[in-house]
């Protein structure tokens, strides 16, 4: 019987990469190091361009992952037939980080935590309840972040993750509610971000002001 081939968009050829890895017990970071790749090729971060525009892998790291665990090419062009083109795998443990608690919600590109909104609170100081929280996960609840994030999809970030200029993080500063940004450039007193749809849109903060920031390590789709 012929098969149907299935329809490349970026989001399937990037969940078939994750997918691949899941499979073979392993992290995205964990098969570009199999495949003898930089271990960032895969990362999240290296998905869309800073401006939100798709970044799609290379045919040669394609090629690389698929040798390195001995994977044909059609079954690769398999690797999603159970799983609809821009969600997530079906298998509960399909990446590590599926069990973080989701502690808030993005509303008009800023985070409020769950219990603000569940209580009416303003989400100004509510951030410490996830300054202790290595890893936790936010909702994208509208369309403030598109298109480089969507309404839906859920983002897992960490605190624990060494921070570098080109980074999508959740920042947390003194006086302000947690925000979705892209971290521009860093000094030992200053850090420099933007905002996620507007690079115009710019902010400094002072470091001794900063309460926590963590990376957007993952999305859900």
């Amino acid at each position: 019987m012929n098969r149907i081939a299935p329809t490349l968009t970026h989001a399937w050829i990037w969940q078939a990469i994750d997918t691949l890895a899941s499979r073979k017990g392993l992290s995205p970071s964990g098969l570009a190091k199999l495949a003898d790749l930089d271990p960032t090729t895969f990362n999240p971060s290296k998905r869309f361009t800073p401006e939100g525009r798709p970044r799609w892998p290379s045919t040669e790291s394609i090629a690389k992952i698929l040798a390195a665990t001995q994977t044909s090419l059609d079954e690769f062009a398999e690797i999603n037939d159970r799983v609809a083109p821009g969600s997530v795998a079906e298998e509960p443990d399909a990446h590590p980080l599926d069990d973080v608690p989701v502690m808030g919600r993005i509303t008009r590109a800023t985070v409020i935590p769950l219990r603000a909104a569940k209580d009416g609170k303003t989400a100004a100081g509510e951030g410490a309840s996830v300054a202790t929280i290595t890893r936790f996960a936010v909702a994208v609840g509208d369309e403030s972040l598109e298109p480089v994030y969507s309404r839906g999809n859920t983002l897992i970030v960490s605190r624990a993750e060494k921070l570098k200029a080109g980074d999508r993080v959740i920042i947390k500063a003194q006086g302000l509610p947690p925000l979705p940004r892209i971290l521009l450039k860093e000094s030992p007193r200053q850090i420099e971000l933007s905002c996620f749809t507007n690079d115009m849109c710019r902010m400094r903060l002072k470091r001794k002001a900063i309460e926590w920031i963590a990376r957007i390590v993952w999305v859900k789709q």
